[in-house]
């Protein structure tokens, strides 16, 4: 395990929908002894914020030094060892040499969680110290990305083992990108009713005015009543996940990297069901926890939710729980 003890960090992370990860990571740093400051990853979660760095971040690149101006002058007293920024997506080259020159012998990190083709980062990658991605085939395009699958917090690994259950599958993720998982999950959903087993859908959107746009134009058969405009909380979900058998996860086409559905599953004993091929390369995979299924003719044997989970390794649990992943980011820097 990697000792922190005593060591200045920085750290950025998204503060929306997904600020649970980042405050893992935070707690995991300062259990091992280091003095950690924590900013959220953008200036702020407003819609309009998060527009302007979205179109305006090459154009009016102020916008977000200005920011990272008010956290310098934050943070004057301070001389970080370490800036581990986790996603990232208004940090520029210029922005990292601002915080070099503040400090100086600072070691600078990177941890992706979204593709390249969502999140173009390739621009900040030869700027930092060590760069870190989910995507296997982003670190085989990057020479300098190295290949860190995401992870699951403590919580999951709490969980009881399933009792009774009043859901076999749930799914649970958002419908506001491009794709026709809307219509995927309605024809499991019709699929799995034949064979006897219920799937409950819990669908997420950022607004109501993006769930009429998508309606419109990608999602035409998406109902109102199935969709939620508030990001479900870690204790809500786990409370869902509780009474659940297994998890269905709907990749993005061409979509190779692993949700963290995956590894929250593996940790909360849970079967998962995937359209993913990937998943069948990753060490943890186990033919009797995990399904890999066909996205146009799901098949789900009742077998495969009634028997056991198969319990996994130690080693592997710590590989892709965030213990792991804070010593695979620290490690040899």
């Amino acid at each position: 395990m990697v000792d922190l003890k005593g060591k200045k960090v920085l750290l950025f992370s998204p503060y929306g929908a997904t600020k649970h990860y980042g405050i893992a990571i935070k707690n995991e740093l300062e259990r091992r002894g280091a003095l950690v400051v924590s900013y959220d990853e953008r200036p702020s979660q407003s819609v309009i914020s998060k527009l302007a760095i979205r179109l305006l971040k090459d154009k009016l690149p102020g916008l977000f030094e200005n920011y990272i101006r008010r956290v310098v002058k934050e943070t004057s007293d301070l001389k970080f060892d370490f800036i581990l920024i986790c996603r990232g997506e208004a940090f520029t080259p210029e922005v990292i040499d601002l915080l070099r020159r503040v400090n100086p012998s600072v070691k600078i990190i990177l941890y992706l969680w979204d593709m390249l083709t969502c999140l173009n980062k390739r621009s900040i990658i030869s700027s930092v110290d060590k760069a870190m991605s989910f995507d296997p085939d982003d670190c085989a395009s990057e020479k300098k990305l190295v290949f860190r699958p995401t992870f699951f917090i403590p919580q999951y690994a709490e969980l009881p083992d399933i009792g009774d259950t009043s859901s076999d599958v749930i799914f649970m993720g958002s419908l506001y990108r491009d794709c026709n998982r809307y219509a995927v999950v309605d024809n499991f959903r019709k699929k799995l009713s034949e064979f006897g087993i219920k799937l409950t859908p819990y669908f997420f959107m950022p607004s109501f005015l993006v769930f009429i746009r998508n309606r419109l134009v990608h999602h035409p058969s998406a109902k109102l009543k199935e969709v939620t405009f508030t990001p479900i909380s870690i204790p809500d979900y786990l409370g869902i996940l509780k009474y659940a058998k297994a998890v269905l996860d709907v990749n993005y086409s061409g979509q190779r990297s692993l949700s963290t559905r995956a590894y929250e599953c593996m940790a909360a004993r849970r079967k998962y069901i995937t359209t993913n091929e990937a998943v069948k390369s990753y060490d943890f995979y186990d033919p009797n926890n995990i399904l890999v299924v066909n996205a146009e003719n799901p098949e789900v044997p009742k077998d495969f939710l009634n028997s056991p989970f198969i319990q996994v390794a130690e080693e592997i649990l710590y590989k892709y729980s965030v213990n792991g992943l804070v010593d695979d980011l620290f490690r040899d820097i």
